[in-house]
């Protein structure tokens, strides 16, 4: 037996056992979904076989008012109009959120391409009606002629066809190691592929389904997860690697040269293979580190160990029976005495029996009143239909309420008007009915996280080499981006890490979920948020139109945003991702140079304000040495009027002195009196009037502090008589005429 073949056998050993043990765990939870499935979508699935049997032969009626579909068709509708929004955020300083972006991109376009929102509602559906969904991604070549592969949304219909790891405990899934997934094929393509003896592969219970083609088998895939013994090497740039995959591209030599150090160690694989009842088909190993088979739960609640899982539905099926039953009851009733009844005497009516059997021929319809004997009979009388008993109805009404308070869905979130009650608390109530089923919501969302995980775990390995992909951003914009590509630019090669443009193997990177409205909900509320805004701040307009417009539900929103950008000033639109990295480099020189010139300007205005400074100085300056100059010169001015006017008083003074009674001294003291004979007599009149003087100079009684300032080039004689000469004897009438001390001699 050859190796291959041994294995082949091992493998389909394993599936058939595991198949036994995971349907004997989950065949429990397939059963009750399967039952809350058909109680809400096949006719008949809300009575029980033999009572509606039974009712059906006593002529009673089996009505149905599915009011549980209205219920669980009000969350699917809630989660689909809330559709989760996978985003990647980075992790370790080796990641870049650049390439968060390219990665978060990458997923949009995955979404796109493979109309994910098929996988995704499907599972939400399931959930919702049978307490668990499933998605699942793939790997397939993007064309018939390409060897590159890409990942896709794969929706799964029917949950039953799956058979997860009955270990797995977490919510996502993310911790299981088998998973079985079968599949009706046509089995003339099976016989054509892999021969003619492919059978089968059998499964059990519910999910052995009814009505399949005669040209079908039923086919399995098995995932399971190997650890595989592996050596750990430490590269000289600080990563770490496996060596099984270095061999894939490096030579020994190469790898030991840039290795600096080794431990063995194991890694996880994804072994898959398709197998018949009888063979295994086919062998690979998918890329990836997760089983790429995510769940979608319901209500989950562990008791001890044992898992249960409900629909939506599930505990309000006996208050929708309840419903149905007094419904049915009453309609009953109704039916059996539908007609007004007519009660008349035999004798009454004896020969007009034609005219009120068949009224509607005859205008009137006659009746004896008395008999032969005079006796008079009680005229016809109409009896009203029959009412169903108040208990019926309470009962009924009671029953459609219990529907609701089982859900906590109540007339607010079923969208019925409640005129009680104010906006605020209508919302409220909203509100609560929301909350109570929240949990269907954060399912999905963990399992979204899970395929998101799984997408950026793929990406790396499927997009290893250079090429150019679509992004698809939140707003819905399309871009081309370059992956594993040489930088060629000067902009590409600031964002080039180690030499290589979004370099996607590089960091690690997680994922979150992101829930709330559809994106177009989303801009038409900001839209009219915006518009708001721009009433009470019209700058707005100018500095963010584009945006504004962009977000309107405008028909031709692009084209108008994108004239409005072009008025825009520069500064405003720096980070437009639509301005090419040229350009965009261009700018950002221009305005490097216009800043450096604007600096130099600033400089050659605060030295030219310097200079204008100094100017300014130096006429103050000049203003106050002028200033000072002419105060200097009235001064000299003023001081030669008060000498000019003293000469004038010493000449007076001469007049009218007694040269007889002078002091010889004084007679001969003085500056230029050469010519001066003290020996000449002459007589002077006394007393002598004279003209009155000429009057002093204005300064004359308020001399400066500092007294007269002259050069000496300008003094002139001094003709004042000594103070010792004088003393205090010397006295001048009010006619400036000295007299003599009262016993005629003068005081020396």
């Amino acid at each position: 037996m050859s190796k291959d073949k041994k294995q082949h056998e091992q493998i389909l050993a394993d599936a058939k056992a595991f198949k036994k043990e995971a349907q004997d765990y989950w065949q429990e939870t397939f059963d009750r979904g399967h039952d809350d499935k058909e109680f809400v979508t096949v006719e008949g699935g809300q009575w029980d076989a033999a009572a509606r049997a039974k009712r059906t032969a006593e002529g009673k009626p089996t009505l149905e008012f599915n009011l549980l579909r209205t219920f669980a068709m009000q969350q699917i509708n809630t989660m689909r109009q809330n559709r989760p929004q996978i985003q990647v955020v980075p992790v370790d300083n080796g990641a870049d959120t650049e390439i968060a972006k390219i990665l978060g991109g990458l997923i949009k376009d995955t979404e796109e391409a493979s109309n994910a929102e098929d996988a995704t509602d499907q599972a939400a559906e399931n959930a919702v009606f049978g307490g668990l969904g499933f998605i699942r991604l793939v790997t397939d070549y993007v064309s018939d002629d390409s060897f590159n592969q890409e990942p896709r949304f794969v929706p799964i219909e029917n949950p039953e066809a799956v058979l997860l790891d009955p270990l797995s405990k977490r919510l996502d899934g993310s911790d299981a190691t088998k998973c079985l997934v079968v599949e009706w094929v046509k089995k003339s393509a099976i016989e054509a592929q892999y021969g003619e003896d492919a059978t089968d592969f059998e499964i059990e219970g519910a999910t052995d389904w009814e009505n399949k083609p005669d040209d079908t088998v039923l086919i399995a895939e098995y995932f399971y997860k190997e650890d595989v013994s592996d050596e750990l090497l430490l590269l000289e740039d600080g990563s770490t690697a496996f060596k099984s995959e270095l061999a894939k591209e490096w030579h020994e030599e190469d790898i030991e040269s840039f290795t600096v150090e080794s431990r063995p160690s194991k890694r996880t694989e994804i072994k898959w293979a398709k197998i018949s009842g009888s063979k295994v088909l086919e062998t690979g190993v998918f890329p990836g580190k997760f089983i790429p088979i995510v769940p979608v739960y319901g209500a989950v609640n562990w008791i001890g160990n044992e898992r249960h899982v409900f629909s939506l539905i599930h505990f309000a099926k006996d208050p929708q029976r309840l419903f149905n039953y007094w419904k049915s009851a009453e309609a009953h009733i109704l039916q059996k005495n539908q007609d007004d009844i007519l009660a008349v005497e035999h004798e009454a009516i004896a020969g007009f029996e034609d005219e009120w059997l068949n009224p509607g021929r005859y205008g009137a319809s006659r009746y004896r009143s008395r008999d032969e004997n005079g006796t008079q009979y009680a005229p016809p009388q109409r009896i009203g239909a029959a009412q169903p008993p108040a208990g019926i109805l309470n009962a009924t009404a009671t029953s459609q309420a219990l529907i609701s308070d089982t859900l906590n869905m109540h007339a607010p979130q079923m969208g019925q008007d409640v005129n009680a009650q104010s906006g605020r608390a209508i919302g409220l109530l909203q509100r609560q009915a929301d909350t109570a089923h929240f949990h269907f919501q954060d399912n999905l969302n963990k399992s979204l996280r899970q395929c998101g995980r799984i997408l950026v775990d793929l990406y790396p390995r499927l997009y290893d080499t250079p090429m150019v992909r679509r992004i698809i951003g939140m707003d819905g914009e399309e871009e081309m981006v370059k992956l594993n590509a040489q930088p060629e630019t000067p902009d590409e090669m600031s964002k080039a890490i180690d030499g290589v443009l979004n370099n996607l193997s590089m960091g690690r990177y997680d994922v979150r979920i992101d829930t709330g409205p559809s994106f177009n909900t989303q801009r038409e509320q900001s839209f009219q948020l915006l518009m708001q805004v721009a009433q009470f701040a019209p700058g707005v307009m100018q500095s963010a139109g584009d945006l504004i417009i962009k977000d309107s539900p405008l028909v031709n929103a692009k084209e108008i945003a994108d004239r409005i950008k072009k008025t825009m000033l520069p500064q405003l639109l720096e980070d437009d991702p639509s301005v090419p990295p040229a350009v965009k480099a261009q700018v950002t020189q221009m305005q490097q140079q216009m800043q450096e010139q604007a600096q130099q300007i600033q400089q050659m205005a605060q030295q030219l304000q310097d200079k204008q400074a100094d100017r300014e100085i130096e006429l103050v300056k000049a203003q106050l040495q002028a200033e000072k100059d002419i105060q200097v010169a009235q001064i000299n001015n003023s001081g030669r009027a008060d000498v000019e006017e003293l000469r004038g008083i010493v000449e007076l003074l001469k007049q009218n002195v007694d040269i007889t009674n002078t002091p010889a001294d004084w007679l001969t003291q003085g500056e230029d009196v050469g010519s001066y004979d003290v020996n000449q007599l002459q007589d002077y009149p006394q007393p002598m009037e004279f003209e009155q003087p000429i009057a002093p100079a204005q300064d004359i009684e308020n001399p400066p502090s500092e007294g007269f300032l002259m050069p000496e080039q300008n003094a002139l004689p001094n003709f004042a008589p000594d103070p010792d000469q004088i003393g205090e004897s010397a006295l001048i009438d009010e006619n400036l005429a000295f007299m003599p001390n009262g016993d005629g001699q003068n005081d020396v």
